[in-house]
């Protein structure tokens, strides 16, 4: 039995590292720069962010359910919060759409569609890959399906199959990331503890 077996972890976690490529996205900026992100089976998240000086945030989001801390390592700062139940599963949408508040997003069907479980979702929705475009040099298969007043597609690359990248088409406007890196690695419980050498804000 491997050791996160039998500590009750996930054995692997995915790691994807994306970037936001709408043309109104200017190069250099901070909307522009790469994210990277873990998930591990139904509780564990991270979201990792490049520093953005002009806001004065380094933003890192750690999930492990029921616990989340939102840090910002310029400042060195964390506030915690707990999540209430009665379902403890961490959450990553890829898409939010124009709604806000927590009823329209428990409405909001762009909300299913998720990283680290973009292929899985699109053949949930019985989806069949069909040959794609030519994207930054690689051959795709696209997915599409429609959510709400959208539609979502899902461009994938290589052998086995990965994301390449994912769209939401929304009237005339174009939601693009793409995808720099998607990998499957062992699950290393250090990414998702409490952060050390922080000052903690408890959030009631």
């Amino acid at each position: 039995m491997s050791l996160s077996r039998a500590s009750g972890f996930p054995d692997t976690m995915t790691k994807v590292t994306v970037r936001l490529q709408n043309a109104e996205t200017v190069e250099g900026s901070f909307p522009a720069a790469p994210k990277t992100i873990y998930r591990a089976g139904n509780g564990y998240c991270r979201i990792e962010e490049l520093p953005d000086p002009e806001r004065g945030i380094h933003g890192l989001m750690i999930i492990n359910e029921p616990d989340a801390w939102m840090v910002n390592l310029l400042t060195k700062t964390a506030r915690h919060l707990v999540d209430p139940g009665p379902a403890f599963d961490c959450h990553l949408p890829i898409f939010r759409g124009e709604q806000v508040g927590p009823t329209a997003d428990a409405k909001n069907p762009l909300l299913e569609l998720e990283f680290g479980q973009e292929i899985r979702y699109f053949k949930r929705k019985a989806a069949s890959p069909k040959p794609g475009p030519f994207l930054r040099d690689k051959p795709t298969n696209v997915y599409a399906v429609d959510a709400g007043d959208s539609e979502l597609l899902l461009f994938t690359t290589d052998t086995p199959e990965r994301p390449w990248a994912v769209a939401r088409q929304h009237g005339d406007t174009r939601e693009i990331f793409g995808y720099e890196l998607y990998e499957q690695l062992p699950f290393d419980a250090r990414l998702f503890a409490r952060p050390e050498g922080i000052k903690m804000e408890e959030t009631k």
